[in-house]
């Protein structure tokens, strides 16, 4: 096992130039490997079952996919690319010449339009022509071949061996290529999906309380409302700081900041199972008691508005309390959300008028 990783991490690692295509590299590398062992077994093949001099040509090939493989960790991975395959046509034009087409080794070349349509820094020009002059030079060689006797002589046995080890060669090559594509695909969509999620995050959330904003609040009472499985009792209250210019004016703007950060986590803790906490905007929050009635939220924001009161808020050298004052309104599915936010606020404004601190409904 140790060896088994100590190999893996050596496949993998990072191109010593920067801004170099990694991933690419380490396909060039797996398919050296592919391509070596392929020789490797060609190798003992010629030498044993053919008894022909091909296998110092398998050899010869061997040590230069080894050489490509190196090449990966210090060289251009786009230019590996090109000496990679300059190498798979010499290769494949090589054994095709000399064992004929039966053997199917030319169709080996088409792995390497799927290498080049891998590139990503290459213009769709280029890979067009390149797939086209591959697929010219396939269909070339197979016709030629059809014609032109074949150097080495093999049995119909030997002829079976040659192509299950051409076509076990082919398979190998395009499950690794294909299975790079999966990865950067896949790699490419989780990102796009994490990076989807993160700005409509930013979308929803006020960046100072980390609490929901506006819209993030309207988007999710709107899916509630419309949800099925809800009960579609709801109540909502829309609650304002008392006086929260003067602690502005009197401790400064971070001491306002402080301020509505400390109620954001005291608000979040307290909603948990009872519904959606929202900054409203500037100093205002909006509650939302889920499946529950007016009577309810009554109860439960009685109990914050008491815990408001005797929470000690120390910033700096200051120490100070706060109050807040609540427009609470149950949920007419008759006027709709809007509507019963505008009838919150309306008893909010009340709530301010008689002397702040406390709760109309």
């Amino acid at each position: 096992m140790a060896v088994f990783h100590k190999v893996k991490e050596l496949l993998f690692k990072d191109v010593a130039g920067e801004n170099q295509l990694s991933d690419l590299s380490v396909l060039i590398r797996m398919l050296c490997l592919v391509n070596f062992f392929f020789n490797f077994i060609l190798t003992i093949f010629f030498a044993t079952s053919l008894h022909s001099a091909l296998y110092r040509w398998s050899i010869a090939f061997s040590i230069t996919y080894l050489l490509i493989l190196w090449m990966t960790y210090w060289g251009n991975a786009s230019g590996t690319v090109f000496v990679y395959s300059a190498a798979m046509l010499f290769t494949m034009i090589a054994y095709s010449f000399a064992l004929g087409p039966t053997a199917g080794f030319q169709f080996s070349l088409y792995s390497l339009i799927l290498l080049f349509c891998y590139k990503t820094d290459d213009s769709p020009a280029i890979k067009y022509v390149v797939s086209f002059i591959i697929s010219v030079a396939i269909v070339g060689i197979w016709v030629y071949l059809t014609i032109a006797d074949k150097v080495v002589e093999f049995s119909h046995s030997q002829d079976i061996s040659i192509v299950l080890t051409d076509t076990l060669y082919l398979s190998v090559t395009f499950v690794t290529i294909a299975n790079f594509y999966y990865l950067k695909f896949a790699s490419s969509e989780h990102k796009i999906v994490k990076y989807a999620k993160k700005l409509e995050k930013l979308a929803t959330m006020d960046p100072l309380t980390q609490l929901t904003n506006r819209r993030g609040m309207m988007d999710h009472l709107d899916r509630y409302i419309k949800d099925s499985n809800s009960e579609g009792t709801l109540a909502l209250a829309l609650s304002d700081i008392d006086f929260f210019k003067r602690i502005n004016d009197t401790y400064g703007h971070d001491a306002g900041d402080y301020v509505l950060v400390e109620l954001g986590k005291m608000f979040n803790d307290f909603m948990k199972d009872k519904g959606r906490i929202a900054r409203w905007g500037g100093e205002e929050f909006l509650f939302a008691f889920e499946n529950n009635n007016g009577d309810y939220a009554y109860e439960q924001l009685s109990k914050l508005k008491y815990q408001i009161e005797k929470t000690t808020f120390k910033f700096k050298d200051f120490t100070f309390y706060v109050t807040m004052t609540f427009g609470l309104e149950e949920f007419d599915d008759s006027i709709g959300i809007q509507k019963t936010i505008e009838h919150a606020d309306s008893k909010l404004y009340q709530g301010k008028a008689e002397g702040r601190n406390r709760i109309i409904y």
